[in-house]
């Protein structure tokens, strides 16, 4: 099955690409041009992820983040944006995105971000993963998560 991205960018041209980009590469897209648009999108269809701009015409990044992840905490959501800035990428890492991407984007970086974010959520859906059992007994008391 394949995977379904949700593109969220106040500039069409530049979901339009994305899109494009992500279906030559294998995935499903759909696109929203504002925050709220994007909510209503995931209220009615499940994504694999969201990449979404950070500076959006209606919300900002903090309030997708939050509102997405209301809505589907499985949903892996990858920020991109013009206007980096350190504490920006560190607050939404901790709100729980996935990363962050500087734009201009180089395709690459986009394709490289969405499968690790996939091959990592299928590790924690795996039931014996340690992530999923804290007080597994296979675990050593020594033994310590990053």
């Amino acid at each position: 099955m394949k995977k379904t991205i949700l593109i969220v960018d106040d500039d069409v041209d530049f979901c339009l690409l994305v899109s494009k980009f992500l279906n030559q590469n294998g995935y499903e897209t759909q696109i929203a041009t504002s925050g709220e648009t994007a909510l209503m999108k995931m209220k009615n269809f499940e994504f694999s992820a969201a990449l979404c701009d950070f500076r959006l015409g209606d919300m900002n990044g903090k309030e997708l983040l939050l509102n997405l992840k209301e809505l589907n905490i499985e949903t892996v959501v990858i920020f991109m944006t013009g206007y980096a800035d350190q504490k920006t990428a560190s607050d939404l890492l901790a709100m729980g995105a996935y990363d962050y991407l500087s734009k201009p984007l180089i395709p690459g970086e986009i394709l490289l971000a969405l499968s690790q974010a996939f091959s990592i959520s299928s590790l924690r859906s795996q039931p014996d993963h340690p992530y999923n059992n804290r007080n597994n007994s296979s675990v050593s008391s020594n033994s310590f998560m990053l």
